[in-house]
């Protein structure tokens, strides 16, 4: 079977050259010899198939190029849509849902969002004491986090 397009167009051009050849040494023999027609016949008919080889393979080669594009179209629109970030009312929402279904299942994990660095932490907290056991990120490098931003913020907006 025909590897890619390249292969097939050599085949059609080493036809066309046969079959040129095959014309210009008919032109100088009779006409009359049907023996040296019948090769020039099966060269046309192969050039011919091979044509419509051509065409069909770059029909399929067009059309899986198409597919190949909506589906990439469709990972694109689909990552934008991912990616989108969430207003702080969806978050608080979603924080409060989340709460509520540990709540639900006697799980000991709180949610919260902290707005000034746009991140959620988690609190696993013993349920008899109320102390926190684990805590992610903890709240000192969230202090922390936020006084940088702070004096990065600061740093930035003095006039030179």
């Amino acid at each position: 079977m025909i590897g890619n397009v390249s292969q097939l167009t050599d085949m059609i051009s080493a036809a066309i050259v046969a079959n040129a050849a095959a014309s210009t040494s008919d032109s100088s023999v009779s006409a009359a010899q049907p023996a040296q027609q019948a090769p020039q016949a099966d060269a046309q008919a192969r050039q011919g198939d091979l044509q419509g080889a051509i065409q069909q393979q770059g029909l399929q080669n067009a059309a899986r190029t198409s597919q190949q594009q909506e589906m990439q179209e469709q990972q694109k629109e689909k990552k934008r849509e991912d990616e989108k970030p969430m207003d702080e009312a969806s978050v608080s929402y979603v924080t409060k849902e989340l709460n509520e279904l540990m709540a639900r299942i006697n799980c000991n994990l709180q949610f919260k969002y902290h707005k000034e660095l746009d991140t959620m932490s988690v609190k696993m907290v013993d349920k008899e004491s109320g102390k926190v056991l684990k805590e992610v990120p903890p709240e000192d490098l969230i202090k922390h986090m936020i006084k940088a931003k702070d004096w990065l913020g600061a740093f930035l907006d003095k006039k030179a």
